[in-house]
């Protein structure tokens, strides 16, 4: 997938296919725009104050304290953007503005896979995209260090809302040791698939593992039926001690890209070391496509803006599984997510005897 500019009629389409538009303008320009409405929107409570039917600007401006004609415009830039419909009533003077099945989807805070937070999560990653900084120096911020509390709450919130999307299709696609009952999830601080997982395996308890806990009360896990089994620790996964042989399952999700070569490969190390015999890591990450093969928009764009924010960047998927395998791990088949296909799940196991 990626974004692009879509013409709304047939001049536009002959236009955009011989070249006249300028198409760098558009990316620019609407792209930025675009992003910083939808997420006004989210924060104000636009979305779901339209949540139980239409409303004017003026009821939308009552109910979210704000300022009506700037309200209107902030909801016009919506409707033409897709995310509301537009109407006028016989007996209205304004029009009434619904919203549209994508932002009842996706965007009401009350939706089974609601995105408000991963929106509020963009302004956050905003502050980090010093992309000109980091092309003249090489030199990337420290996304987690400069963090304060409120921004770990909005940053694990969203990364919720992101891991609800995909964390049936990672518990469908693992097929853990028989009678594990220990696992460690570094980085997860929302937990939510530990939640998932050992809600699937009754016999199974987890750590979460993470710098900030700022969840670990939320009322999503307090009515899972694995609450009790899942413990969640503050803790830096780069020098945390764990004793060999206690681990059946470790899962690594979405985290190596936030750390350089020689991290992942201690990181890994110390991972297979703590497994089980049989035992078996999990890592899940976008992954950068090999560089004889062409880039995709969002895999790309990723990596540079984790270089950015963090200084390190997207892993190829045989980077990842030649630091399992100098692990001492054996690498098998590694499954693409339906919905991202360059996120994938690479799962390597600890022989039965380990390697002399």
């Amino acid at each position: 997938m990626r974004l692009s500019t879509v013409p709304d009629n047939p001049a536009e389409w002959m236009a955009l296919m011989f070249g006249q538009v300028p198409t760098p303008l558009c990316d620019v320009l609407i792209g930025p725009m675009l992003a910083k409405a939808v997420i006004a929107a989210s924060t104000l409570g636009i979305f779901d104050a339209l949540e139980q039917g239409p409303l004017t600007a003026g009821e939308l401006a009552s109910r979210c304290e704000t300022d009506r004609d700037a309200t209107e415009r902030l909801l016009r830039a919506l409707s033409g953007s897709k995310y509301l419909h537009e109407r006028y009533a016989p007996s209205q003077l304004r029009p009434l503005y619904r919203l549209t099945r994508a932002s009842r989807r996706w965007l009401l805070t009350t939706a089974k896979k609601s995105l408000h937070y991963a929106m509020l999560h963009r302004e956050l990653d905003m502050r980090f995209m010093d992309f000109e900084r980091y092309v003249r120096t090489g030199r990337g911020q420290d996304f987690h260090r400069e963090m304060k509390a409120d921004d770990w709450y909005v940053y694990h919130q969203g990364q919720a809302d992101q891991a609800r999307l995909i964390a049936r299709e990672l518990v469908n696609n693992l097929r853990l040791p028989a009678g594990a009952t220990q696992m460690l999830d570094l980085g997860g601080g929302h937990g939510l698939y530990s939640l998932a997982l050992c809600t699937r395996y009754p016999n199974l308890r987890a750590r979460v593992l993470d710098l900030a806990i700022p969840l670990r009360e939320s009322v999503e896990v307090a009515k899972s039926p694995a609450r009790n089994r899942v413990a969640f620790e503050v803790v830096d996964v780069r020098s945390m001690v764990v004793p060999p042989n206690s681990a059946d399952v470790v899962l690594i999700a979405n985290l190596m890209h936030h750390f350089d070569e020689k991290t992942n490969r201690c990181l890994f190390q110390r991972v297979s070391d703590a497994l089980t015999p049989g035992g078996i890591l999990v890592a899940m990450d976008l992954v950068r496509r090999p560089s004889d093969a062409s880039g995709g928009q969002i895999s790309s764009l990723m990596d540079l803006y984790f270089g950015a924010a963090s200084g390190a960047q997207l892993w190829e998927l045989n980077d990842i599984r030649a630091w399992q395998d100098a692990a001492g791990l054996s690498p098998e088949r590694p499954v693409s997510i339906r919905l991202l296909p360059d996120c994938k799940i690479q799962v390597a196991r600890k022989p039965a005897q380990t390697r002399k």
